[in-house]
């Protein structure tokens, strides 16, 4: 770590935001969004790092001030605020453009981001009945095999929280176990996942490898990469105000108009909306967060897509 105690979590963030920006865009332009493994897009990796980020981060709010209330407060400040800002602007800026919603656009839905809400949130609460049970995370990665198996292999229902609650399980288990972090154990990981990748056990495999390469790699302090964090944590903002974007550039450009035309406004214009969404709202709800009367603090985290 350097003497600023910068990281590399903020630019990990910044790029799995990016990653999903940029597989959006093919799908929501009509076009076929590229696959990194098997029938996993870019996109979906981004959320996984998302989910190992979390994992990691608001394990280590839990560790450092155990507090059922004061941790629930944590958690809805940093991602309530700028969700109750973006959702009425976006539905102003459709209305003031004169647009009635997307029905001629390759996908309809104004904001098909905000899915993933619900299962970070689902993560935290599993979180805090482990951290109130245990005052350990272990139990968050247990549940979230169990219940992987369980639904993938009766097909009950929907796996999305079993699977996304893996990852984020795994990244929870890292900030717990500090041993499983060194680097041995990261690099058998590594190659535990690469063979079940190997023998198209996909999910399990990415399981293994996305979470501890993440934290590794996130916890380093690389000269640039720890340097993102001196713009704010964007990934949020970027989260929320890509899609919208995205829908708004296709309805009024069409599908023709070539992908890099489309993709280079689209960053522009939500990374612009994303620095305001934090310099604006959510740098400053996170003022009121509460801490430990030690000072206990942290900064919170919340990286779903």
């Amino acid at each position: 770590m350097n003497k600023a105690g910068r990281n590399n979590f903020d630019a990990l963030r910044l790029l799995g935001a990016l990653l999903v920006l940029i597989s959006h865009q093919f799908a929501l332009s009509g076009r076929w969004e590229p696959r990194f493994v098997a029938d996993h897009s870019f996109g979906n990796l981004g959320v996984l790092i998302f989910f190992s980020i979390s994992g990691y981060l608001v394990t280590s709010s839990w560790i450092k001030d155990p507090d059922v209330l004061r941790f629930s407060a944590r958690r809805a400040l940093r991602m309530v605020p700028a969700l109750c800002v973006s959702i009425p602007l976006t539905f102003a800026v459709i209305g003031a453009l004169g647009l009635t919603g997307f029905p001629a656009n390759p996908r309809h839905l104004t904001n098909g981001s905000l899915w993933t809400i619900k299962y970070e949130v689902c993560c935290y609460v599993l979180l805090l009945i482990a951290g109130v049970a245990t005052r350990r995370a272990s139990i968050v990665l247990a549940v979230g095999i169990f219940g992987y198996f369980l639904l993938s292999g009766l097909q009950l229902g929907n796996s999305v929280l079993a699977y996304f609650g893996l990852f984020f399980a795994a990244g929870s288990l890292l900030r717990a176990f500090p041993s499983i972090r060194k680097l041995l154990p990261t690099l058998l990981f590594l190659v535990m996942g690469c063979a079940l990748l190997l023998v198209d056990q996909t999910k399990l495999g990415l399981a293994f490898v996305v979470p501890s390469l993440t934290v590794a790699v996130g916890l380093r302090s690389w000269a640039g990469l720890r340097d993102v964090s001196r713009i704010g944590d964007l990934s949020y903002g970027i989260y929320i105000y890509a899609w919208p974007v995205q829908q708004i550039g296709v309805a009024l450009m069409g599908t023709q108009t070539p992908y890099l035309v489309l993709l280079s406004i689209t960053i522009i214009v939500t990374l612009a909306l994303a620095a305001a969404s934090w310099h604006l709202v959510e740098k400053r709800a996170l003022r009121f967060k509460p801490s430990r009367r030690l000072g206990s603090d942290d900064t919170g985290s919340v990286n779903v897509v």
